[in-house]
């Protein structure tokens, strides 16, 4: 959050951002007012209600004729669920996914027809569902999950039974767009998730599957085997905590009550849990990141029972739906997978980029002070490789992109989902480079459809509107990278036309609260594109990229940014040679992630010299992501 300064400098804010509950939750420190417009925009600031009792929904279901009844419950404790409200439309067999926010129900049976339609409600205020959009196309006896920013839905049957895969973006509205495939073709199977990964088990393919099988939701592509259910069945329900999936009853030869559970993280067969208190199938499942809930079913029944996923055990009664109905679905404000995970004071967002499994829309995050894989964020609305992006400590911006556009875009760090418009560039281009501080955001350079151009340009990072011209580069260039002090802007490398012969060593500055042309600094220690660049408040760093002749460098050297002079050899990338891959940073790391073939994420201590060393990976393979931080050295 910002830090800024009261009258005489004596009061200082130290605000902890708020990490759900989002009701009955806390914010500490001082904050501004428009600190605060900004949470309850996006539904992340503190409000009374009942965060320590997380809500539960069922929806829809057929009683002998369709159902539109929301019921809600209390998870934590136990008793009969309200009514809460009605769906848009009375339909049965459909499925239901949710954020922290918001639950979600799509598709599902109308009058004997498979539909497309997805609705939604506020778990801050659960009343009639409102239009989000539609399925990629009409099914029923579909599965969902989700994760704090992306609802999948997959599986079902429409027209036949298929293997589709899709998904949406929970905080923003709209229609589904392709994920993949799963492994097996079936209807009436389920799914579960963690933060990470979704698991889809069992169903129908014209005989009942015991298959269960995952995607990574931050990614898109097919879905890959996980292992098997305890029973080949259909008509079953899961629900999950961070670390465990279970999958219960469904019909085997039978009506079951067999619970049984996987561990989501790792692959493997599914082992017995324990028992439901009535065997039944087309029943719903929904969770705290405690208990795993499970209402309704076959025969109409309106049963709701119960477990705690940590141990394992037989079910318990919980209560009765307001509604005794089977082909209903689930959804709950409160599982794990489903809540955002803590922002942080040093975060570095990964975005965009080219990837075998063409995730170009995904962000993807790290805490820069520790270690580990990166995470979901959010997505670019505008989707595309060769974006570029700078920040303040509150707002990413990201500016251009595949194909030549114009478009820029922003996402603030406080806020887990999908960007939005900022405004336009002065001209359509790929692959500039980008730098900033606290208050203005610079693009320099890159690919036109003309060419390789030399413009530089600017917007206020904290108000949204079009780009403003700031001046010329040195020449004409494109694959650069660049970084900052609170008052310079310094571009390293790049080439100056399609032949890799043209590539360059040349690092030039402007001063950032002022506009003009580019001065030059000095030389990188050898030539490169398509490099990376990070940053303290004093050294500016570069790694990588591709070098005369097609060759790929491992090198990294730096700057003193407030001097000026040609760059000393920092050390090397612990990968070996990378180019086309991103930099990000905080006050003291300088993190790089990504380039072609690889998901290795690397850092430096950026106030020594040495080799980089592993920090985790990213959810896939990707290059020519863009990277940028809430902490970086300009800010």
């Amino acid at each position: 959050m910002s830090r800024k300064d009261w009258q005489g400098g004596i009061i200082r804010p130290v605000p902890v951002p708020p990490t759900g509950p989002y009701e009955d939750g806390a914010a500490s420190g001082v904050w501004t007012l428009q600190d605060v417009a900004d949470y309850l925009k996006q539904g992340l600031w503190p409000i009374a209600g009942s965060g320590a009792t997380p809500i539960g929904l069922f929806g829809g279901g057929t009683t002998g004729s369709d159902s539109n009844v929301i019921d809600k419950i209390i998870i934590a404790s136990a008793g009969n669920s309200s009514d809460a409200g009605d769906l848009s439309q009375a339909r049965n067999d459909l499925a239901s996914c949710s954020s922290s926010l918001r639950g979600v129900w799509g598709g599902g049976t109308v009058s004997s027809s498979a539909v497309n339609t997805i609705d939604y409600v506020s778990f801050s205020s659960v009343a009639n569902a409102t239009d989000f959009g539609d399925l990629s196309q009409a099914r029923n006896g579909l599965s969902s999950c989700s994760n704090y920013v992306r609802g999948i839905f997959s599986g079902g049957t429409g027209g036949g039974r298929v293997n589709t895969i899709d998904y949406i973006t929970i905080a923003s509205t709209g229609n589904a767009t392709d994920f993949g495939d799963l492994s097996v073709t079936r209807n009436a199977l389920a799914a579960c998730s963690s933060e990470t990964r979704g698991l889809f088990g069992g169903g129908f393919t014209g005989s009942n599957s015991n298959v269960i099988d995952y995607i990574t939701i931050a990614s898109t592509g097919n879905a890959t085997d996980f292992g098997d259910m305890t029973e080949a069945s259909r008509m079953i329900a899961s629900c999950a905590s961070s670390t465990r999936g279970l999958f219960a009853g469904g019909f085997a030869a039978a009506y079951s009550n067999v619970i049984g559970y996987v561990t989501i993280a790792s692959t493997g067969n599914a082992t017995d849990f324990g028992d439901l208190t009535l065997a039944r199938g087309g029943f719903a499942g929904l969770a705290s990141d405690v208990r795993g809930v499970f209402g309704g079913g076959s025969g109409n029944t309106n049963i709701i029972d119960y477990v705690t996923i940590a141990s394992t055990g037989d079910a318990t009664d919980f209560g009765d739906l307001t509604v005794a109905r089977n082909s209903l679905a689930g959804c709950s404000s409160a599982a794990s997978a489903v809540q955002p995970t803590s922002t942080s004071s040093a975060m570095a967002l990964f975005g965009g980029g080219y990837s075998s499994v063409q995730s170009q829309a995904s962000i993807q995050y790290v805490n820069i002070a520790t270690t580990g894989n990166a995470m979901m964020f959010g997505q670019l609305v505008a989707k595309g490789d060769g974006t570029a992006a700078c920040s303040s400590d509150t707002r990413a911006v990201i500016g251009s992109g595949t194909a030549y556009t114009n478009t820029i875009q922003y996402i603030t760090y406080t806020t887990f989902g999908a960007t939005t418009d900022f405004g336009d560039l002065t001209n359509q281009i790929t692959s500039p480079a980008s730098c900033s501080n606290e208050t203005r955001g610079v693009w320099g350079g890159g690919n036109s459809s003309g060419g390789y151009v030399n413009v530089i340009q600017y917007v206020t990072i904290a108000s949204t509107g079009n780009a403003t011209d700031f001046g010329d580069l040195l020449t004409v260039v494109f694959g650069s990278s660049a970084c900052a002090s609170t008052t310079r802007g310094v571009f390293g490398g790049g080439q100056t036309s399609g032949s890799s012969a043209t590539k360059n060593n040349v690092i030039q500055y402007i001063t950032i609260a002022s506009a003009g042309n580019t001065t030059d600094f000095g030389d990188l220690t050898v030539t490169s594109s398509e490099n990376a660049s990070c940053s303290s408040s004093t050294r500016g760093v570069w790694a990588g990229g591709g070098i005369a002749g097609g060759g790929i460098r491992n090198v990294i050297d730096y700057v003193t940014i407030a001097s000026a002079g040609n760059a000393t050899d920092f050390g090397d990338l612990y990968t070996g040679g990378l180019t086309n891959l991103s930099g990000a940073s905080s006050s003291t790391r300088g993190v790089f992630a990504g380039g072609i073939t690889t998901n290795v994420i690397q850092y430096i201590t950026i106030a020594s010299t040495g080799n980089s060393t592993d920090f985790g990976d990213l959810a896939y393979a990707s290059y020519s992501l863009f990277g940028c931080s809430n902490a970086h050295g300009g800010l």
